[in-house]
């Protein structure tokens, strides 16, 4: 690795030296973070936090880390809004799902009686 890298809200890290590398494989994780920003930023500090209990980082690293967490949700939350913006993403009701593939299994809803 160079001496420099990015997180996924495009800080550049000077060193990534003393932060766990399976912390780091779910930082780097931009589909889960994008796909679930609120809940993969939730992970990412009880795993920093875990680290620091274990202490395999110090309170700095921690501190860092956190940081980390927040601009990558940032940029997570604004990748999120941009997908919807262009169309990437679109909110279909189940009427709308059976409508255009008659017999499509719907999770969570109530068959209806009859």
């Amino acid at each position: 690795m160079g001496c420099c890298a990015h997180s996924p809200g495009g800080a550049v890290l000077s060193s990534l030296a003393g932060i766990p590398q399976p912390w780091l494989d779910e930082l780097y994780d931009s589909s889960a973070l994008v796909t679930d920003p609120d809940g993969r930023a939730a992970v990412l500090n009880e795993m920093a936090y875990a680290a620091r209990r274990r202490r395999e980082v110090d309170a700095s690293m921690l501190s860092d880390m956190l940081e980390l967490v927040e601009a990558a949700r940032t940029w997570a939350l604004l990748e999120h809004e941009e997908a919807w913006a262009i169309g990437l993403l679109r909110y279909e009701s189940a009427e709308e799902w059976e409508r255009d593939e008659p017999g499509r299994i719907v999770v969570g809803r109530t068959p209806e009686e009859g």
